[in-house]
């Protein structure tokens, strides 16, 4: 057996959901046997990644407990092993695999949607910010604002339950209020402002006008545009509030 074979062989006897022998592993003669000595990696393999797991969705396991936390990252470790060399990647679709392992509890998919992103946001890529002071030195040269764009970190979500409630529950070591179905869907805005991860919910006009932006229009753009979608609203007053928060939370960069 040459070493890729080997490697290869180990690597299929960690991802088997039952660990078997290799007759390449050499048997002592005494203490444990060589499957038993397989077994304690093929375990390791599994408590690193759940560790993973309870690290990067906090929240979720916070608020599922250990039991039922165990069984469904156990599950997901089983049916998605870890394809990235950073530890850090490993769990982008546990809230897809929790929402179909529970079909009727969704606001834990959505629960653990908002741990993946947040810790996403904290280690996603730099950019430097744009501020008031900056933007009033663009006026003031009469430069075009089409380049414009938002953090490379910002992200928009749809809930569709309390879970905003639920997260602040946890974060305060409250007991959770019951989850209920909104009446209308919520949109959540999370980013990195400074080196903090920020989410706050959205109105109806400010989620529009930040698909715009992503987009990549100009902020002249974005204003004419909100006055067709919008024309029973002070726009100027609207957006000229948007852009001074935009800019305080540090949501845009050039």
């Amino acid at each position: 057996m040459n070493l890729s074979e080997l490697q290869t062989d180990f690597q299929n006897i960690l991802l088997d959901a039952k660990c078997r022998n290799a007759d390449w592993v050499a048997e002592p003669q005494q203490n444990l046997s060589s499957q038993q000595r397989l077994t304690i990696y093929h375990n390791a393999y599994r408590i690193r990644l759940i560790d993973t797991l309870y690290d990067t969705f906090e929240h979720t396991a916070n608020y599922l407990g250990g039991e039922w936390f165990d069984k469904l990252a156990a599950s997901y470790v089983q049916n998605f092993p870890s394809s990235h060399a950073n530890l850090g990647q490993y769990g982008k679709g546990f809230s897809e695999h929790l929402a179909q392992q529970l079909p009727n509890d969704l606001e834990v998919a959505e629960l653990a949607h908002m741990d993946w992103t947040l810790r996403r946001a904290f280690d996603g890529a730099d950019a430097t910010a744009l501020t008031q002071q900056d933007l009033q030195q663009l006026v003031a040269t009469g430069a075009e604002f089409s380049h414009f764009q938002p953090v490379p970190t910002l992200s928009l979500s749809t809930q569709q339950f309390n879970t905003l409630d639920i997260w602040h529950a946890i974060n305060q070591e409250k007991v959770p209020p019951i989850a209920e179905r909104l009446a209308q869907p919520v949109t959540i805005l999370m980013w990195r402002k400074g080196h903090s991860p920020h989410f706050r919910s959205l109105s109806a006009i400010e989620t529009t006008a930040i698909n715009y932006l992503r987009q990549g229009q100009g902020l002249e753009a974005i204003g004419e545009a909100l006055n067709q979608d919008y024309p029973e609203t002070d726009i100027v007053a609207e957006f000229g509030g948007m852009i001074a928060r935009w800019l305080d939370d540090e949501l845009l960069t050039r």
